[in-house]
């Protein structure tokens, strides 16, 4: 499997209810704010992200996003469902 920058396969969780949400933050980091739901799936595919960080930014709600904050919050979300 190819490294990237976030760390490689040890970052990469099974499902996204185990994901680390410092992967979020690492596959979206450099986008600017406020940014939409489809900037975040560009951003993270332009970080070579693994699917499940896109399958996790395709489930958020469609709508402008703050800041970081805001992105791990709707992120949180996701994962209790």
């Amino acid at each position: 499997m190819k490294e990237t920058a976030m760390g490689g396969q040890s970052a990469v969780a099974g499902t996204i209810q185990e994901l680390d949400p410092q992967i979020i933050e690492a596959s979206t980091s450099g986008i600017k704010y406020p940014a939409s739901r489809s900037d975040l799936i560009t951003r993270a595919k332009e970080s070579e992200a693994p699917q499940i960080v896109l399958d996790a930014l395709n489930q958020f709600e469609d709508r402008q996003y703050s800041d970081p904050e805001d992105v791990k919050s709707e992120f949180q979300k996701i994962q209790q469902k």
